[in-house]
Order: structure tokens, then C-alpha cells, then sequence
């Protein structure tokens, strides 16, 4: 699958919105030509690098629970090339693997975890006593591809503190937010996107604020190829049973290179940099490159 697909750049000026659109059930997991490389890391990451890509607070339990019946029985009847259930199995056609789904081998979300691409977060809305009352905490996930950002140092806290690092976002756009999470309906699906432009192709990448310039072999020659925009499709959707919400990520990344063959899209993603404050471009990832790659992109469109 190609970042074009979600291209996410509109030529006018920065300003935060959710920019949230209806999904299809059929199209809520993406299975890509990479599944089987993909799995393999994340099985990899969660063996050599559990605590950081695991977390589940306690009363997270039945959400967790709910999400691995609830993606056993949704993968087979939209990806029968990949996965098959039979009773209280499900069988990965990847690697002939069957999960009981009954007395699971691992933590339920964990389980669900290894059979997608996507990162699955799990967010519950705060109790009417507690003071981050009207907000949605992240009480478990699986998160193996991050973006510059520390599971460990997340988990428990609510939408603004988990966003405090995006410049505006606690002002603009954060009670917008938990206002939209308390009003999805039981079952409904949407979709969003958020994008940087990284100087990794690391698929795990936590380390670090975006723009820092962690590659320092970064060069106007080389820029085509060492810097990547990386497209996070992002889904929302309300458990029936829990009332939490299964939030995904699904990594999309491409070389600037990439862009050679669609000038016009280069040229609409250097008119949308030319827009940002430098807060932004520091968030987005392009504090340390923001001329190069302007430079670039000015040179293919």
C-alpha cells in the first residue's frame, strides 16, 4: 500500500482538526504485502522489548477481553486468505498457527496484537470523581511501531497529557476531542489521519521529539532518500460491551523519493510546509531538514 493513498496534504495553512471520516467494517484492518514481515517484528519486539511495547492497567481487563473475541470473529469474515475460525479458535493461515481463544496463551490484547499490522490502544473514559473527569485515559495497548513516543511514559493518562508535546493541541482541539469519543456510537467506525516527516525508517521508533535531527549523516544529496513521510491511518471505535474505545495505527512510510513520480503532490506537500509555524514543523519532524527538503521538493514539482 502506497502513501498516496493517504495523502494528506492540502496546500493551505496548518490548523488542528480531526478530520474524521466514516468506515467501512470491511476496511477496518489493512493486510499488506508486508503482513508477514510486520508480524514477525512485532512478535520480535513484544519477545525482546515487552515492557515498552505492552501495557495493561488493571481494570482494563474485559476492553482487552472484548477486543480479541471482537477482532476473532471480524478477520475471518473480511481476511478468509488470512485467518479461518473454527469454534473457539482462530487459525492464521500465515504461519498455520491456532489461538485459543478461550484460555488464550498470552494477555488477550497481546494475542490480538500478533494477528494485525495495526498498533491497538485502548482508551476509557476517567470516572465522574476523578479529576480528568470528561476525558478518555489509554489503560492498555500494543504498540509496537510508535512515533517518537514512550508507551510507558503514557499509559494511565488522559488525552491532553498524552498530547501535551503537540503545540495548540490542549487549546484548539482537545476538548473537541473527548466530546467526539463520548459521542460515538456503540459499534460505529471512522477513520483519521496524522503524518510527520522522519529521518528513520525504523518502524519502532520512540526515542526522540520529532526534529531533533537524529540523523546527522543528513545531506541536500541525500535527502531523497534518508528522510521518509510516514503516514499513520488511524481508526476509532466504540466496544459495544466495554463502552471503550479501540483506537488503531497503521504505519504508511515512503522516501521522499517517492514523490519523483507525482510532482503535483510534491508540490502540494512543500506549499503545506511553507505554512507552518516552526513549533509545528519541529513537531511534524522537520525542524533539523525543514531547507533541504524544501529544496527537494522545489527541485521534482
Amino acid at each position: 500500500m502506497s502513501v498516496f493513498e493517504y495523502f494528506p496534504f492540502d496546500g493551505k495553512p496548518h490548523r488542528w482538526t480531526m478530520g474524521i471520516r466514516n468506515l467501512n467494517p470491511e476496511e477496518w484492518f489493512q493486510i499488506g504485502e508486508d503482513y508477514s514481515e510486520q508480524i514477525q517484528e512485532r512478535r520480535r519486539l513484544l519477545e525482546t522489548r515487552h515492557d515498552e511495547v505492552f501495557q495493561a492497567l488493571p481494570g482494563s481487563e474485559a476492553a482487552c477481553q472484548e477486543i480479541m473475541t471482537t477482532l476473532a470473529d471480524h478477520l475471518p469474515q473480511h481476511h478468509p486468505t488470512h485467518f479461518k475460525r473454527q469454534d473457539q479458535q482462530l487459525i492464521t493461515l500465515e504461519n498455520q498457527e491456532c489461538w485459543d481463544l478461550q484460555n488464550p496463551v498470552k494477555h488477550p490484547l497481546e494475542c490480538a496484537g500478533l494477528w494485525v499490522q495495526e498498533d491497538l490502544c485502548v482508551m476509557e473514559e476517567a470516572p465522574e470523581e476523578a479529576e480528568d473527569a470528561g476525558e478518555y485515559r489509554l489503560t492498555a495497548a500494543v504498540l509496537c511501531f510508535p512515533t517518537r513516543w514512550h508507551l510507558r511514559e503514557k499509559i494511565g493518562k488522559p488525552m491532553s497529557m498524552i498530547h501535551d508535546p503537540i503545540p495548540g493541541y490542549r487549546e484548539q482541539i482537545n476538548t473537541p476531542v473527548n466530546h467526539f469519543f463520548s459521542r460515538l456510537k456503540s459499534g460505529q467506525k471512522v477513520w483519521r489521519l496524522n503524518w510527520g516527516l522522519n529521518d528513520d525508517p525504523s518502524l519502532f521508533q520512540p526515542d526522540g521529539f520529532p526534529g531533533e535531527g537524529l540523523n546527522p549523516k543528513l545531506t541536500d544529496e541525500n535527502t531523497a532518500d534518508e528522510v521518509f513521510l510516514r503516514v499513520e491511518r488511524q481508526t476509532l471505535a466504540k466496544l459495544p460491551q466495554s463502552g471503550a474505545i479501540l483506537f488503531t495505527i497503521r504505519i504508511h512510510q515512503q522516501p521522499l523519493r517517492s514523490l519523483e513520480e507525482r510532482p503535483e503532490l510534491a508540490a502540494k506537500l512543500a506549499k503545506t510546509i511553507r505554512y507552518w509555524p516552526e513549533s509545528v514543523a519541529g513537531y511534524k519532524g522537520l525542524s533539523s531538514h525543514r531547507p533541504m527538503t524544501l529544496a527537494y521538493l522545489d527541485r521534482i514539482s
